[in-house]
């Protein structure tokens, strides 16, 4: 089966719409039906070529069962994933921007980016509107990486960590988007295991908290305490668990979590991961949003942004940055 990339608008201005009415859209300034074009030539006559070919390959190279893969803007760097479920169909109806539409079955809307590996990532970012990734067994890996994500499998190895050449996609890719998928590659080569601990408390510090981490042991799943004001006496007051390990976080270690905060005598829980949480874990933490925060490789990547300058010298070192926040690529990894 083939797999494609296909986007929702430049800024992802079609996806909430794509997601809720079960399709895939775009539009590519063409208002009316392709199906009104004898052939490729006619078509091409009309828009131009870049424009003209895509919608070509979107009507008549896309099947049944072909896989889907939608790159979100509108929501946190995830990525949707269904498979091609109905004949290609003009509906203005739905969006007069993007008419042209097929229908698809999305199996997982939100499976967070950063769980791909980095040649399919850098294919993800491809700026065609319809585009295949050019990575290898790219429909295997990605279906292991939606059942992991689903709570049906494991997660296939460490992800995004390898580094792989750029020109994975067809065509150019968005930029922004690879940068960040490097700065969270470079976490996880460079903060795997107990050393993650050290970074978090490093960016709870430099938020403001009296963060310590605890002694290995019995500590109720807690690895971090921290709270603000003097001695960090003052609240808010937090437990902190750290995942650097491969495998997405289950309901287990949030549960876990929750438990430890009425031992702690803390007001909130935060949960970091470098495999990220399973969709089980999101939903629940849907109702304790006040409650417990996650940290997944996208938000750590985040808040390392935001307060690298009070960062200690090691981790500046391990996650060297330019100006403009580009990921330094110079020397090892």
């Amino acid at each position: 089966m083939a797999v494609w990339v296909i986007r929702a608008g430049r800024q992802g201005e079609y996806e909430a719409m794509s997601i809720e009415q079960g399709v895939s859209a775009i539009g590519c300034d063409l208002t009316r039906s392709i199906d009104e074009f004898e052939n490729r030539d006619a078509l091409l006559a009309e828009l131009p070529a870049a424009s003209a070919n895509q919608l070509w390959r979107f009507r008549h190279e896309l099947e049944q069962d072909h896989m889907v893969v939608l790159p979100r803007k509108q929501h946190s760097r995830a990525v949707a994933i269904g498979r091609v479920a109905g004949e290609y169909a003009y509906r203005p109806e739905l969006s007069a921007q993007a008419p042209h539409t097929r229908r698809v079955e999305w199996r997982a809307t939100d499976v967070p980016r950063s769980n791909f590996d980095r040649d399919l990532q850098n294919s993800f970012g491809a700026l065609a509107t319809v585009s295949q990734p050019r990575a290898a067994n790219a429909e295997t890996r990605i279906e292991a990486v939606v059942r992991a994500y689903l709570g049906q499998g494991e997660a296939p190895g460490f992800l995004g960590a390898e580094t792989t050449s750029d020109a994975d996609s067809d065509g150019d890719v968005d930029l922004d988007e690879q940068i960040r998928d490097r700065i969270v590659a470079r976490l996880r080569r460079k903060f795997a295991g107990e050393r993650l601990e050290h970074l978090v408390a490093s960016i709870l510090r430099a938020s403001g908290y009296d963060a310590e981490q605890t002694d290995r042991g019995p500590d109720g799943g807690v690895d971090i305490v921290a709270g603000r004001g003097e001695l960090g006496f003052g609240q808010p007051r937090l437990c902190v668990q750290v995942k650097g390990r491969s495998g997405m976080v289950d309901l287990g270690e949030y549960d876990r979590l929750m438990g430890a905060l009425e031992v702690f005598h803390a007001e909130h829980g935060l949960l970091v991961s470098l495999g990220d949480f399973t969709k089980r874990v999101k939903d629940r933490n849907k109702q304790w949003f006040f409650k417990i925060r996650l940290w997944g490789p996208e938000e750590l990547a985040q808040r390392l942004l935001e307060t690298y300058e009070q960062l200690p010298a090691d981790i500046r070192t391990d996650v060297p940055l330019r100006d403009r926040k580009v990921l330094e690529e110079a020397g090892a990894g």
